[in-house]
């Protein structure tokens, strides 16, 4: 398995800052580039691939999961209990998406298209205060890596539970979120 914090020059840590992540990727890409260097893009294609994993949380953390306890499959089960009340939520809310494009899909004249806008608002209001509330869950698990990553030293059997459980909760942030602005974006058209 390649190592992608080596692959673009980063110490392998649970957190990293974007900032610097992205110049090294910029500056690594300028390098190896096949225009540049020769070649037939390998180096390129393995840098893109890197900092398509180590720029995610979810990903980052679990390849240095995998790269740092290899072998052990440990991962958390369930949701994590700090979403487990945004779940029921998220599809209430999704389930109320559906019911209203079937009601759309169902509206025969401009007028009963037009008897659904008030709803269509209210639902759009709904997604996007959701989607701002995912983002504070999200700067709430940078904040939390960024205290494993303060005492990333020790690297422990506590250490690792912590980051796998971490790790769930950026991947169905993520997943949440990519789902809420489908749905934002399907009530747009």
């Amino acid at each position: 398995m390649p190592d992608h914090f080596a692959i673009l020059a980063q110490p392998r840590r649970p957190w990293l800052d974007d900032a610097a992540l992205k110049e090294a990727f910029h500056r690594a890409t300028a390098q190896q580039h096949p225009d540049v260097a020769g070649g037939s893009g390998e180096q390129a294609s393995a840098l893109n691939a890197a900092y398509a994993i180590v720029r995610d949380p979810a990903t980052r953390l679990r390849h240095l999961l995998d790269l740092e306890w290899p072998g052990d499959a440990a991962a958390v089960a369930g949701i994590a209990p700090q979403l487990a009340d945004l779940f029921g939520k998220i599809a209430a809310l999704r389930q109320t998406g559906a019911v209203l494009a079937k009601a759309e899909a169902a509206a025969q004249s401009p007028l009963a298209r037009a008897l659904l806008a008030g709803d269509q608002a209210a639902h759009r209001r709904n997604l996007e205060s959701m989607l701002a509330t995912l983002a504070s869950a999200e700067v709430a698990a940078q904040d939390d890596l960024r205290a494993i990553d303060a005492g990333w030293i020790s690297r422990d059997d506590a250490t690792r539970e912590q980051l796998s459980a971490l790790q769930q909760r950026f991947a169905y942030l993520a997943k949440w979120q990519a789902q809420l602005r489908e749905d934002l974006f399907r009530l747009g058209s």
